[in-house]
């Protein structure tokens, strides 16, 4: 708190040492002033601290009423009290002393008790009045950091969702009423998740402030930034003057956020997703213009990532059909709208059935048949896919338990794991449970992985991996060739067999690269003790063409399509009944 301080005016010198040493016993700073003018001054200067003046009527050049009545005219020293200091009774002079701004006048001789009862008095509203200031200060603090907490992000300062949406709010009322156009841009960072999971959260929250550092330092005073998410920043870009001037700030907040860190003498490195929709051509409100930079942010996403798109009313489209497919998905599964097809995988010498790949087919009562590569992207976005995974998992295992016992065979069962099936124990657990209900063979189950899986190297993948394997089932790489993954990771892995991608195999033999590819990837997996598996066999040149390779397994439509229980039922039967072709 402020220290009291008490101003005393008079043009006479003994007077003021006289007041001084009356006002001894009073805990206050005395200030004292010989003329109107120093005390105008001193009370401007002090006007915070002085809790009353005491002022000599009497004076030359400028008395006291004179005095008293500036101060009162004075914004900024109108509440100091006054108390007039006067050798005249006079009802007149009194009267004006008060009409000129006095709150109580002393008579002299001046008598020290009477003195020091009425400074005490005011001393005391002094404190009182200061201490309701600071008290009303120090609550107008607090209510500003909670204003402050609830519309900021607390790690990175930026503004959180809620002060996103006030300030999209007024950069489209801005925009609208002087005609200009405005962008938002929505950031994802790809890779935040591997930062988190390999190096711990406080790498993560380093990484986050400094993108979030980095997009400050390209904006303008005019721009925004906020943080809505744990790896999600929307920028708020206004009055755009050209659309390549727009396109070179979304390439430098590319740059930005892959901005290499130093944590512990780790380079980590992420890279971001942006998706753009533009006030007025894409929305004119904020939900709107969120929602179609969100979708072009997944647009981006789903072409490679570490790139930007702008939204178009092809995207809204395909963002409605996925809302649409994610609607009738939640129903599907206890409506009965899913069968289990099964696709037959051959012997490449002989031909013989040996599996069957279980694949998910989809007959929607609202929207007829759904093919899986469109219904497949909407159950994993909407978190369907364990579900999902594990009630094929039981179809199939239930499936070729009936085909084993009732033929007598040894029928493998193949079955497609998504990579988000690896972040629990759901996976393994049912597999653990049907193997226990129909007494499987672990090793007639085979999980197909993809090759992105053997990237993530995360504790809990490489846990579950081992654990699926360690019980005895057997993994098989998906589609291998098409990711990112050399035939090196496969060493590191517990996995079985390769599947060689359909789109190496379809212009076989005569597309020689393809042929060289085919021929190295067979030779280096089958060095590595591995089988391998040819998907998308079309033709009998093409058998032919992979058998004289050495191939292990072979998969297509020219042993067999993928069929309903019933159908492949009638398949294994044609097949147990034909004569086993000859090696060649």
């Amino acid at each position: 708190m402020h220290e009291a301080k008490i101003l005393i005016v008079d043009d006479t010198k003994a007077n003021l040492v006289a007041l001084q040493v009356l006002l001894k016993p009073v805990d206050a700073n005395i200030l004292t002033a010989e003329s109107g003018e120093q005390a105008l001054l001193a009370a401007e200067q002090n006007e915070d601290h002085i809790a009353l003046i005491l002022l000599d009527v009497q004076m030359p050049v400028m008395d006291g009423f004179e005095v008293a009545r500036l101060l009162n005219e004075n914004e900024r020293t109108r509440s100091i009290p006054i108390i007039f200091i006067t050798a005249t009774q006079d009802d007149g002079q009194i009267e004006k002393a008060y009409l000129s701004g006095a709150v109580d006048y002393i008579e002299k001789p001046i008598r020290k008790t009477a003195l020091i009862s009425k400074v005490l008095v005011f001393l005391d509203l002094w404190s009182l009045r200061h201490g309701l200031e600071l008290e009303v200060e120090q609550r107008r603090a607090a209510e500003h950091r909670v204003e402050h907490l609830a519309t900021h992000d607390p790690l990175t300062n930026l503004s959180n969702r809620r002060g996103l949406y006030e300030e999209l709010s007024e950069l489209i009322y801005r925009s609208r009423r002087y005609n200009f156009s405005s962008a938002v841009i929505y950031v994802d960072l790809d890779g935040f998740k591997h930062v988190n999971d390999h190096f711990g959260h406080e790498a993560g929250d380093k990484l986050l402030t400094q993108v979030a550092d980095n997009f400050r330092g390209i904006v303008r005073q005019t721009d925004s930034v906020a943080r809505i998410g744990g790896d999600e920043f929307i920028v708020l870009l206004t009055d755009i003057d050209s659309e390549t001037t727009l396109i070179t700030k979304i390439e430098k907040l590319l740059t930005e956020a892959s901005r290499p860190l130093d944590f512990k003498g780790h380079n980590i490195t992420v890279g971001a997703s942006i998706g753009i929709a533009l006030y007025p051509d894409h929305g004119d409100d904020v939900e709107t213009l969120l929602h179609h930079a969100d979708q072009a942010m997944y647009q981006a996403k789903n072409q490679g990532k570490n790139t930007f798109r702008f939204f178009t009313e092809d995207i809204n489209i395909k963002a409605h059909r996925q809302r649409e497919l994610q609607d009738n998905l939640r129903k599907a599964l206890p409506n009965d709208e899913f069968t289990v097809f099964f696709q037959p995988i051959v012997d490449a010498k002989t031909g013989q059935v040996v599996s069957a790949e279980a694949l998910l087919r989809w007959e929607s009562a609202k929207l007829g048949q759904v093919f899986p590569d469109e219904f497949i992207p909407a159950a994993e976005s909407a978190g369907l896919i364990p579900e999902l995974g594990c009630w094929v998992l039981k179809k199939a295992i239930e499936t070729g338990a009936h085909w084993n016992q009732q033929f007598g065979i040894g029928l493998r069962i193949a079955v497609n794991a998504s990579s988000i099936q690896f972040r629990n124990n759901l996976l393994f657990e049912t597999i653990k449970e049907q193997i226990e209900t129909h007494a499987w063979n672990p090793d007639l189950l085979e999980v197909e992985i993809t090759e992105g899986l053997l990237l993530d190297d995360s504790p809990e993948v490489n846990t579950y991996i081992d654990e699926i394997s360690n019980c005895g089932v057997r993994l098989s790489v998906d589609d291998f060739g098409t990711g990112f993954s050399a035939l090196s990771y496969l060493k590191n892995y517990p996995v079985n067999t390769v599947k060689i991608d359909r789109s190496f195999i379809m212009d076989l033999p005569g597309d020689k690269e393809n042929a060289v590819l085919v021929q190295a990837i067979i030779a280096m997996a089958q060095g590595l003790r591995l089988e391998v598996i040819a998907e998308g066999v079309e033709t009998a040149e093409q058998w032919e063409y992979l058998k004289s390779l050495n191939c292990d397994f072979v998969q297509g439509y020219f042993f067999g399509k993928p069929m309903p229980r019933a159908e492949f039922e009638d398949y294994l039967v044609a097949q147990l009944e034909k004569p086993i072709q000859a090696q060649s």
